[in-house]
C-alpha cells in the first residue's frame, strides 16, 4: 500500500459495503442506521426558532452590516415576500 493511501482507498468495495449497512434499510444494523435515528428529535417553530424578517426600502440594495444593524420583524415558514425587486433579509436563532 502507497504511504498516502488510506484503507479505505485501497479496499473501495468493501468501504462501500460497510457504508450501506448503516445508510440502508434492507440489512441488519436498520434499528441503528443512520437513517433510523436522523430525524429522532426535531424541533420546529416557537419557541426553538424564530424567524425574523427586514426588507430594504425602495429598490435600495444594502451592505450586509446594514442589514444586520435594522428592526427585523417576526416572520413565518411559507410566508409570502415581493415585490420581487425589493432585497429581503432573513434572520433565524
Amino acid at each position: 500500500m502507497k504511504p498516502h493511501m488510506s484503507y479505505l482507498q485501497k479496499h473501495p468495495s468493501i468501504t462501500r459495503s460497510r457504508v450501506s449497512n448503516f445508510v440502508n434499510d434492507n440489512y441488519q444494523w436498520k434499528d441503528v442506521n443512520i437513517q433510523a435515528v436522523l430525524y429522532d428529535v426535531k424541533a420546529s417553530g416557537e419557541p426553538h426558532v424564530q424567524l425574523k424578517v427586514w426588507s430594504a426600502p425602495g429598490q435600495e440594495r444594502p451592505t450586509f452590516e446594514h442589514a444586520v444593524k435594522q428592526e427585523f420583524r417576526p416572520a413565518k415558514v411559507g410566508q409570502m415576500f415581493g415585490p420581487s425587486w425589493v432585497t429581503y433579509q432573513l434572520n433565524y436563532m
